[in-house]
């Protein structure tokens, strides 16, 4: 298990305990006229990681990405490769709105890391 993700070619941390992958099964609920709960099942499972990730003003090294990194692979209208804690490796999609809150009150400052309230939606495996 790793202690990061990876979005595109970089590393970010995840907060422990504000993280959770969540798997859903597809499906549709309705109540029909006669007052019975009707609900039709697919064969998908809709796959969904949901939590924060840490964008540092400046990154441990090479590896891992800045906030500016993390702003910049968020914005991407497309897929987007994911590596998760434990080295699975597919695409997803990220779907906003992307929250911030700083963790120091100075801005720029060096140990200044920017928690970003994401949710990623699988769309493929990786091959």
């Amino acid at each position: 298990m790793n202690a990061y993700i990876t979005l595109g070619t970089k590393r970010y941390i995840t907060p422990s305990g504000a993280w959770q992958p969540v798997v859903q099964k597809a499906a549709t609920v309705r109540t029909t006229l006669a007052g019975a709960v009707d609900v039709t099942y697919t064969p998908a499972m809709l796959y969904t990681w949901e939590g924060i990730i840490e964008g540092p003003v400046t990154p441990k090294d090479s590896n891992y990405g800045s906030i500016s990194d993390l702003r910049t692979i968020l914005s991407t209208a497309g897929e987007i490769r994911f590596i998760d804690h434990n080295s699975v490796d597919l695409y997803v999609h990220a779907i906003g709105p992307f929250p911030e809150i700083n963790v120091i009150g100075k801005w720029d400052a060096p140990a200044n890391k920017t928690r970003i309230q994401v949710t990623l939606v699988k769309s493929r495996v990786y091959s």
